[in-house]
């Protein structure tokens, strides 16, 4: 499935690595606001930098998903049936809204309390232990989850790395199992900071 790398790289690729990239800036926060401070250090330029890279990708994501509509209008593509289409669109809209949230958010710390890592650690403390916050992340994180699953699955199917029924299963169940580990990973630093308490390598 040649012509379905550029919808794979543009839209899987990019959210994942938004993902990683923030679960290891907020992974220190288990160990305490001062390990936060020290290894997440806020700067208005930082800021700055993490709110283009999330523009670009996401418009990234806008010209893979119309990509895949001009090769496969109506097709799976590189998705194992037309439901798992179906299914990708609609938890990529939900994982990139909260991804943009998230981004709000950390615009509203700084501007708030200013580019201070305490703070804003605080700050983040009083906000996700509110129900409708802590849902909102939980569903965000579940939706990112299920997209960076099956995201993955597709650029190996798109790169002919799977090509009969039996590897496409373990396929799929590597990625989901990977993808799982990634949002339990998030779950216990947002654990952490809803309770106070992690449930690995908690203080």
């Amino acid at each position: 499935m040649p012509r379905y790398r550029s919808h794979i790289a543009l839209t899987a690729w990019p959210i994942t690595a938004l993902f990683v990239l923030e679960l290891a800036r907020m992974w220190p926060a288990l160990r305490g606001a001062s390990s936060f401070a020290a290894a997440s250090p806020v700067t208005w330029l930082s800021l700055v930098a993490h709110t283009v890279v999330v523009v670009v990708f996401l418009g990234a994501y806008a010209r893979g998903w119309s990509s895949l509509r001009l090769e496969s209008p109506n097709g799976s593509g590189p998705y194992r049936s037309g439901g798992c289409r179906r299914l990708q669109n609609l938890a990529g809209a939900f994982a990139w809204a909260l991804v943009v949230a998230h981004l709000a958010l950390q615009w509203f710390m700084t501007v708030r309390v200013g580019p201070v890592a305490l703070s804003q650690y605080e700050l983040l403390r009083r906000f996700l232990s509110r129900p409708p916050a802590l849902g909102f992340y939980v569903f965000g994180l579940a939706a990112l989850g299920l997209f960076v699953s099956q995201g993955i699955a597709a650029s190996f199917r798109a790169w002919g790395l799977s090509r009969g029924p039996e590897s496409s299963r373990w396929l799929e169940v590597g990625c989901t199992v990977l993808s799982a580990m990634m949002v339990l990973m998030s779950i216990n630093v947002l654990s952490h900071f809803v309770t106070g308490r992690a449930y690995w390598m908690g203080p």
